[in-house]
């Protein structure tokens, strides 16, 4: 833990790879971690599985990039500098509108994360 979760649409191992490597250093670098405890995982979104504004597939007029933060509570400020250094490195990966990179954050209390069936408390 921390979990990056990036909902993007059908795109090239490149890009994932890219999108991997600057958004867990972004996330390292706002949170002061290691990058041994981040894992990314990516879920396509292709034209046929999108709608926004009332609009599906094609017809939606633009395509945001969903990304979720799964991570034990951090300040504020921490979040923020995260935001930016995640939206950028989306923006840098699958060259987005700064305006299309949505980032949410997740918090989750060490109690309610189990690896190996334990409580990270």
């Amino acid at each position: 833990m921390p979990f990056i979760e990036i909902i993007d649409n059908d795109c090239s191992q490149e890009i994932r790879e890219v999108a991997t490597e600057t958004m867990t250093k972004g996330l390292c670098d706002a949170y002061g971690i290691s990058a041994d405890i981040v894992t990314c995982y990516y879920f396509s979104a292709p034209a046929n599985s999108y709608g926004h504004a009332g609009k599906f597939g094609t017809c939606a007029e633009i395509y945001r990039f969903f990304i979720k933060v799964h991570a034990f509570p951090r300040p504020q400020k921490a979040k923020a500098e995260a935001a930016r250094a995640i939206t950028a490195a989306a923006v840098k990966a699958y060259n987005a509108d700064p305006k299309h990179v949505i980032v949410y954050f997740c918090d989750r209390e060490p109690s309610d994360a189990f690896h190996a069936g334990v409580a990270s408390t």
